[in-house]
């Protein structure tokens, strides 16, 4: 319709890739943790009993730019479900005063440290037996996800849930492996991930920091 003509795109397709989310730190929940782990790590479905409350606690591979994807059904009649994930980059000290004046030592030390960031908080009704299916709009940033899950008066049945990176393709033209330096390869893959992970159709600055406004 003039005056805007349709043209090809200048740049490339962005390419996507699974992003590994498996690793449970914490778990809250009547259902066992060996339980939860199978449903990141394999997808298998898993059953939520009725009136049930879950806190969870899972970590990715790596520092993820992902696209999230959860769907559910109620089990045994008509239900809902309440859900709250809340994304952050790595376990932090107590805040002086948030979002501003953060303080962090072992990003991975649960021990010592709180998730704290940006969340999605949303309610679902499941009718029996139809599966729900929740994508926010946008991409999430994290490494570590704390998940809390409210089930209604009937069971519902966790289907799946998805995590994919999607970014600019980046074709690597190089490698870097200094002799005697045990740790360079991970320095240059750190390298490679931070750069990739900021890198859309535009670039941004800081992905996890830039949500946070």
């Amino acid at each position: 319709i003039p005056p805007w003509h349709l043209r090809p795109r200048s740049s490339p397709m962005p390419e996507s890739t699974p992003a590994v989310v498996k690793t449970i730190r914490s778990c809250d929940s009547a259902v066992d943790a060996s339980n939860w782990a199978a449903f990141f790590a394999n997808n298998h479905s898993l059953a939520l009993p009725e009136n049930s409350a879950h806190i969870l606690e899972v970590q990715a591979d790596v520092h993820s730019t992902a696209f999230l994807r959860w769907a559910f059904k109620a089990a045994e009649g008509t239900s809902y479900i309440r859900l709250k994930v809340t994304y952050s980059e790595g376990y932090e000290l107590e805040p002086r005063s948030y979002p501003f004046f953060r303080s962090k030592a072992d990003r991975l030390d649960a021990s010592v440290g709180h998730i704290i960031g940006p969340y999605d908080e949303v309610t679902f009704d499941l009718p029996d037996t139809e599966t729900v299916v929740y994508e926010p709009f946008w991409f999430r940033t994290f490494r570590l996800l704390k998940i809390e899950i409210n089930v209604g008066p009937k069971p519902i049945e966790l289907v799946s849930f998805d995590a994919t990176q999607v970014n600019y393709p980046m074709a690597l033209k190089a490698s870097w492996k200094e002799p005697g330096d045990a740790h360079s390869e991970q320095i240059w893959d750190v390298s490679i991930r931070t750069m990739r992970n900021c890198m859309f159709d535009g670039y941004s600055d800081c992905p996890f920091y830039e949500q946070l406004q």
